[in-house]
C-alpha cells in the first residue's frame, strides 16, 4: 500500500499539530460578496452588480437548502429566501461580521421557519381529513351541545 505524498499540504498538517486554528474557506468569496452587497446598496439601478448579487445568493441559499434538506418545496423556500435577503440587506454590517455568516444564519432561521409552518399546515389538514372522513374526532374541542 502506497502512502499518498502531502506537497501543499504540509503546512496544515503542521499547523493541526502545533493546534493553529485552520481557516475554513467558503465556496462563496466574502469580500466580493460583501463589496456587491454595498455597490448594491448605493445602487440599486445597476443591472449588473444585481445580477451577480443574485448569483451569489442563488448559489448560498441552493447549497443551505441542500446542506440541511429541509423538508419544504426547494423553489418556494428559495423564493422565499430571496425576498427576505433582498428586504435585510439594507440592514448588513461589515463590521459586525461576515456577509456569509450573516446571510446564512437569516436564511437557515427562514428555512426553519417555512419548516414548521408547513408542518403545522400539513398536521390541521390532517386532522381537518380524518374529522371529515369521520376517522377521528377533533381533538381537544368539547362536542357542540344541540
Amino acid at each position: 500500500m502506497e502512502v499518498p505524498v502531502l506537497n501543499d499540504g504540509a503546512d496544515d498538517i503542521k499547523s493541526l499539530m502545533v493546534g493553529k486554528k485552520k481557516v475554513k474557506k467558503h465556496y462563496i468569496d466574502n469580500k466580493k460578496f460583501e463589496k456587491l452587497i454595498q455597490q448594491y446598496i448605493l445602487d440599486k439601478t445597476d443591472k449588473e452588480v444585481e445580477d451577480e448579487l443574485v448569483k451569489y445568493l442563488d448559489l448560498l441559499i441552493s447549497n443551505i437548502l441542500l446542506t440541511f434538506r429541509f423538508s419544504v418545496d426547494h423553489e418556494d423556500a428559495k423564493q422565499e429566501c430571496f425576498l427576505l435577503v433582498f428586504k435585510i440587506l439594507k440592514n448588513f454590517n461589515k463590521e459586525a461580521g461576515s456577509a456569509f455568516n450573516y446571510f446564512t444564519t437569516v436564511i437557515v432561521n427562514n428555512c426553519k421557519l417555512l419548516y414548521t409552518k408547513n408542518k403545522k399546515y400539513y398536521l390541521k389538514m390532517e386532522e381537518y381529513k380524518e374529522t371529515i372522513t369521520g376517522n377521528r374526532k377533533p381533538s381537544g374541542n368539547p362536542p357542540l351541545a344541540e
